[in-house]
């Protein structure tokens, strides 16, 4: 019998590793086997656990035959188990359990036992590691600057793993230093011989998704649906909402009181203004909404296939519907899936363009 202490042993390892006791259980029995190899144990080595008790025992099974034709299949004679165990009847066809005292091995048994044990949990660790990140493609981690040039950043994320953000994965103005957390969003995670190889971005629009997500509740639980969103990272980001649930302001909620719960998005996406819309089932009203904060005056619907539209806006308001480099008309295409097109009241009025002030 293996003593108590080393089964507390490994309740430590597992605890610090992260890992299931008996996951690391089924390690040892796997470097038990290994370590009996070269001595007279060659039959199937099994584990016997108590867990209350925290105590392990080590059987050998060998199949009892009249004449051995394979030793290394574990096989023992009837003449061989008898001597081992006079008492037991003992016949050929059967199973022979015997237990092994790990303690009488030797030196070399030992040392073959701890090196196959510290393989095999390195092995464990990486499958573990490479679980629970594939688990999280397409969700939000926290991960530590460990490293960071202009041109990339090295996160910590746990497990022994570490994640690399190029250039295009950091917010453009970003300026990242060692220390600093920030949530990353996992794409892609692969299996390598030396752990998961995680990819990352905090660039991409689904970031932004999976933030308003964790911000507000209403929307983890169904409550608002996005329905639309466009991003330049760190510069601007547009998203449309629409309350599922009666009697919600869905845009407020968004915010929140304050403006709390929109500042702890941008705050993690380094001051990104956000602009939140509400969502239209009229394309009139939705295109009005998607190129807010700029007021427009009239939304003229030119072709549903494909979607397009002209909207007309005060002289005062065209620079804000256009955006500065034309950010916001772009986005708001985007975000809505139309192709619009902005013009003055002044110039509609000059070149005879038929409209009605339908924006209200």
């Amino acid at each position: 019998m293996i003593s108590k202490s080393f089964f507390e042993n490994l309740e430590l390892i597992a605890n610090e590793k992260g890992l299931a006791i008996e996951d690391v259980l089924a390690k040892v029995e796997i470097a038990m086997a290994v370590a009996c190899r070269d001595t007279d144990h060659n039959g199937d080595i099994k584990l016997d656990i108590d867990y209350d008790k925290k105590r392990i025992r080590v059987y050998e099974y060998k199949y009892v035959v009249e004449e051995i034709t394979d030793g290394n299949k574990g096989e023992i004679t009837v003449e061989e188990a008898k001597e081992l165990k006079p008492r037991a009847k003992i016949e050929p066809g059967t199973v022979f359990k015997e237990e092994i005292d790990f303690t009488k091995l030797g030196r070399k048994s030992v040392a073959k036992f701890k090196n196959t044990f510290n393989n095999e949990l390195k092995t464990l660790e990486r499958e573990e590691a490479f679980n629970f990140f594939n688990e999280k493609v397409k969700d939000i981690i926290s991960g530590i600057c460990v490293d960071a040039t202009s041109d990339y950043a090295l996160f910590s994320i746990g497990k022994s793993t570490f994640v690399s953000l190029s250039k295009d994965d950091i917010i453009p103005g970003e300026v990242l230093k060692r220390g600093d957390r920030r949530k990353l969003y996992i794409t892609k995670v692969e299996k390598t011989t030396k752990g998961p190889k995680v990819s990352a971005s905090r660039t991409c629009k689904e970031f932004v998704i999976k933030l308003f997500e964790l911000n507000i509740p209403e929307i983890k639980d169904g409550s608002i649906e996005l329905m639309g969103i466009s991003r330049i990272p760190g510069s601007r980001s547009k998203v449309g909402v629409m309350a599922i649930k009666p009697n919600l302001d869905a845009r407020g909620s968004c915010i929140g009181a304050g403006g709390l719960r929109i500042k702890a998005i941008t705050d993690e996406l380094n001051q990104e203004k956000i602009d939140v819309f509400l969502w239209k089932t009229d394309p009139v009203d939705l295109i009005a909404q998607s190129l807010l904060p700029a007021r427009s005056l009239s939304v003229v619907i030119q072709s549903t296939k494909p979607k397009q539209a002209l909207v007309i806006c005060t002289d005062e308001q065209y620079s804000l519907a256009i955006g500065k480099g034309g950010q916001n008309v772009r986005l708001a295409c985007f975000a809505c899936s139309w192709k619009i097109d902005v013009k003055k009241l002044s110039d509609a009025l000059k070149e005879g363009i038929d409209f009605t002030y339908n924006v209200y």
